[in-house]
C-alpha cells in the first residue's frame, strides 16, 4: 500500500481565544509532522526578482485606485470599509522592481487613505452594513496584512532604503507607524474574534491573512509579540489542512479559496527566517495544497468549481453578486511556486490559467 504522508499539528485556544504554540516536534513526540526536504530557502525579494515582470505589472493594474485620494475599489465613491484597502503591496512590489517612484507613492497613498477613518482605539469606522459602526476584526486584518507586507517590502529593498529619490517616501512610512501600531494593538485585543470566525474549518484562507497581518506587521514594527502571534495563527491554518491537501472552507474543499490560502501561505513562507522551525512544515503544506489544486485546473486553464463549498454556480454572493473564482490569487500562487521549484508542469498550469482568465469574456 502506498505510504501516506500527512501533517498533524495541534493548536489549542486558551483563555480569551489565544492559541498556544506547540513546542518543536522531536522524535519523542507522539505527533508526527511531515517535513519534506529539501525546501527552498529563498527570501520573498529573491523570489520576486525571478517572477515575470509582465505578471507583476498585470497584478498591479488590477488594483483600481483613486490616485488623488488612495481609495481602492469599493471605497472610491465613498469610504465603506478598511477591509477594501488591501492591495497596496501590488503597486509597491512592481514599483520597487521597476524603480517607479510614482507607483510606490500610489501604494503608500492606499495605506494612508483609511487612516482618516481610524478611531482613537485603533479600530476603524465602518459603513458596510449601511449603518455607522466599527469595522470587524477580520476587516482590519485584511488591511493590516497588506500594510505589514507593504512596509516589509520597502524595508527589505536595498534600493528603496538607500536611494535619495525615495527619501520622502521613507519619511511617509515612518509617519504611518504610530497609527499602524495603534491598529495592531487593537487587533491583538480582538484575536479571539478572528479565531472564532476563521477557525473550526470555517475559513482557512482568512487564518493565513490573520497570520500575515500579525507576522508581517510585527516584522515591520519590530514587535516580537505580534510576530509570535502570527506564527500561532499560521499553526492554526496548518491544522486546518486535510490529509488530501485541502485548506478547509466551510469544512470542505473550495478550489477558489484554495488559491487564496496558497498565495497567503507562500507570502508567509518566503518571509520566514531561513532557520524558522515552521519553515519545513509550511512548505510541506504548500506542496500538498498545490498538488490538490492542480487536479482542478482544466486543460483550458479554467479552474473547476463544481463541488466547491463556497464559490460555484449558485454559491456565495457578496454585495449582491455571486462570487467568482479569485483567479489573481491562483495565478500568483502558481507562478510563485514555479519560481521556487522550477517545475515545468506547474509552469504550464500557470501559463494556461493566466491566458484563460485574461481572455475577454
Amino acid at each position: 500500500m502506498k505510504k501516506k504522508f500527512f501533517l498533524i499539528i495541534t493548536a489549542v485556544c486558551a483563555l480569551m481565544g489565544v492559541c498556544t504554540y506547540n513546542a518543536p516536534l522531536t522524535s519523542n513526540n507522539l505527533l508526527i509532522a511531515e517535513a519534506q526536504t529539501p525546501f527552498p530557502s529563498t527570501s520573498e525579494w529573491n523570489m520576486l526578482s525571478k517572477v515575470d515582470l509582465n505578471l507583476l505589472s498585470f497584478l498591479a493594474s488590477t488594483g483600481v485606485i483613486d490616485t488623488n485620494t488612495g481609495a481602492l475599489g469599493r471605497n472610491r465613491p465613498s469610504f465603506i470599509s478598511v477591509g477594501f484597502q488591501r492591495y497596496s503591496s501590488r503597486f509597491i512590489t512592481y514599483g520597487i522592481l521597476t524603480k517607479n517612484i510614482k507607483l510606490i507613492e500610489i501604494g503608500i497613498l492606499g495605506i494612508e487613505y483609511p487612516l482618516k477613518y481610524q478611531q482613537p482605539d485603533g479600530s476603524f469606522i465602518d459603513y458596510s452594513s449601511g449603518i455607522l459602526g466599527t469595522s470587524h476584526p477580520g476587516s482590519v486584518a485584511f488591511y493590516m496584512h497588506d500594510v505589514g507586507h507593504s512596509i516589509v517590502l520597502c524595508q527589505n529593498s536595498q534600493w528603496f532604503q538607500g536611494s535619495t529619490e525615495t527619501g520622502y517616501l521613507r519619511s511617509r512610512i515612518e509617519k504611518l507607524k504610530p497609527a499602524v501600531t495603534s491598529s495592531l494593538d487593537w487587533l491583538m485585543l480582538h484575536q479571539s474574534n478572528l479565531v472564532k470566525g476563521d477557525g473550526n474549518g470555517n475559513g482557512t484562507n482568512r487564518l493565513w491573512v490573520d497570520a500575515n497581518a500579525f507576522y508581517l506587521t510585527g516584522r515591520a514594527l519590530k514587535r516580537a509579540d505580534a510576530v509570535s502571534l502570527g506564527g500561532k495563527f499560521a499553526t492554526l491554518a496548518l491544522q486546518q489542512q486535510s490529509s488530501t491537501g485541502a485548506f478547509l472552507e466551510k469544512n470542505g474543499f473550495d478550489s477558489s479559496y484554495q488559491g487564496v490560502s496558497l498565495q497567503q501561505a507562500l507570502v508567509y513562507f518566503t518571509n520566514l527566517s531561513s532557520n524558522a522551525a515552521q519553515r519545513p512544515l509550511v512548505w510541506a503544506a504548500i506542496q500538498r495544497g498545490i498538488q490538490l489544486e492542480m487536479k482542478y485546473i482544466l486543460p483550458t486553464g479554467e479552474l473547476q468549481t463544481e463541488g466547491n463549498t463556497r464559490v460555484y454556480a449558485g454559491g456565495e454572493a457578496y454585495f449582491g453578486l455571486e462570487k467568482n473564482v479569485d483567479y489573481l490569487a491562483l495565478i500568483q500562487s502558481l507562478n510563485y511556486y514555479y519560481v521556487l521549484t522550477q517545475d515545468p508542469i506547474i509552469k504550464s498550469a500557470a501559463d494556461r490559467t493566466y491566458a484563460y482568465y485574461r481572455r475577454p469574456k
